[in-house]
């Protein structure tokens, strides 16, 4: 069989059980399972090995660390006093809580890895509280749906562990690679909002007095358990103290630690966050191994292969290529969420960036970008429905407000396409 043929019926079927509404992870390892026994039967006795090596991995025991991390923190009260504090430093800004829902997903996000649980984390605290002093709603949805997103960006990244577990890459290298351009798009959100504020006072209620110094020195004791936990992290990383999972080890201790000082560590938060964290790993590793069973039958009827060679004969330049691919998560990021995105395309993808030159931690701070922008683009943006689910509002509100949030996130991957060392210049100081 060809691998043009190969290919053109691996697509069929998959798209035609995903349409039908099987779990993404049933889709991917049975499509997987389909075309071995077609292209290669002998290569069936492979797939066991396949989902041995995926799950016998120290790398994604980061996972679940990473989700029990943050899920304890979200339930023990410190994400919303951490909210409350940091609002008191910025009242004084054009946009004020607006500003706040930005900062705070970004800091978060360094203890969370998660977008989804980022922005309903913060999406709890902030909607009632902008909605009740009278904020533009769609700026208000806006501006959590998009913050949300950073939650795959900025390290620790459950992105960044599975991508860099599926293509062999330094995790730390790819968490410290998120840093800068993290905290450069944040900066442009905030700039953003602040421009907007600017050219149209309505949509943020009028001033009614700013936090005096008291009562923002005060709030650093909300502050400072969330930044303690940073350090932990990224320090370790950084400094070759700690692996990604040795770090998200240490960052679970600190969580603890943080929830008993904050008098929340009882039975009930220690219950449910397990259950969250267990629910979310165990769905997290059946896409991987679906997704390891679908990249093994690619490679056993050497489909990746051969599209390297087809398209790096192309009489063009890379450029070209690379912004076609761009386009393509742009559009499928509409309609899948972003682990199955990424871990159904890797295996065809990564090979083609790899073969034209690119950098393989480059290319993935690109990717998680492109990922991000699915997250917030109908119809299955999931930031969209998490801040929807929350406000009881139209899914259009909150896309109007996340949509110029877009716009900001392509200009961020053409700068990084001007600048690579805006992503590499952290990772080559590392100290391994």
């Amino acid at each position: 069989m060809s691998w043009e043929f190969a290919g053109i019926l691996v697509t069929f079927l998959l798209f035609g059980l995903l349409l039908s509404g099987l779990w993404i992870a049933m889709g991917l390892g049975l499509v997987g399972i389909l075309a071995i026994l077609i292209v290669d039967p002998a290569s069936i006795r492979g797939i066991g090995v396949v989902v041995w090596d995926t799950l016998d991995s120290f790398v994604l025991t980061a996972v679940p660390l990473f989700l029990w991390m943050g899920s304890i923190i979200l339930h023990s009260g410190v994400s919303s006093n951490f909210y409350k504090g940091l609002s008191k430093w910025l009242d004084h800004l054009p946009g004020s809580l607006a500003h706040s829902n930005i900062l705070a997903c970004s800091i978060f996000a360094a203890v969370s890895g998660s977008s989804v649980a980022t922005a309903a984390a913060i999406g709890a605290i902030a909607i009632p509280e902008m909605e009740a002093r009278g904020y533009n709603r769609p700026l208000t949805y806006g501006s959590l749906a998009a913050g949300g997103t950073l939650g795959i960006l900025i390290p620790p990244s459950l992105i960044f562990i599975l991508y860099g577990a599926s293509i062999g890459e330094s995790v730390g290298r790819l968490f410290i690679a998120g840093v800068i351009p993290g905290i450069i798009l944040s900066a442009f959100f905030v700039f953003y909002i602040g421009i907007r504020t600017l050219i149209d006072p309505g949509l943020v209620p009028r001033k009614e007095g700013h936090a005096t110094w008291t009562e923002r020195l005060k709030s650093l004791g909300s502050l400072l358990p969330i930044f303690f936990l940073m350090f932990v992290i990224f320090g370790g990383i950084y400094f070759g103290i700690a692996t990604p999972t040795e770090a998200a080890a240490l960052g679970v201790a600190g969580a603890l630690l943080v929830a008993w000082s904050n008098g929340r560590l009882n039975g009930s938060t220690l219950r449910i966050s397990l259950q969250e964290s267990i629910k979310t790993n165990c769905m997290i590793l059946f896409i991987v191994v679906g997704a390891q069973i679908m990249a093994f039958a690619l490679v056993t009827a050497g489909i990746p292969r051969a599209l390297v060679a087809l398209i790096t004969g192309l009489p063009v330049p890379p450029w070209v290529i690379f912004f076609f691919i761009c386009f393509m998560y742009l559009i499928l990021g509409c309609f899948m969420d972003a682990i199955s995105l990424m871990l159904l395309t890797l295996p065809v993808v990564y090979p083609v960036m790899l073969s034209l030159g690119y950098d393989p931690v480059w290319f993935g701070v690109v990717l998680v970008i492109l990922l991000e922008i699915g997250l917030i683009t109908p119809p299955v943006g999931m930031n969209l429905f998490v801040i929807q689910g929350m406000a009881r509002c139209p899914l259009s509100a909150v896309a109007q407000g996340s949509f110029p949030f877009v716009l900001i996130m392509l200009a961020m991957i053409f700068l990084l396409s001007l600048y690579p060392s805006l992503a590499l210049w952290l990772p080559s100081r590392m100290m391994m």
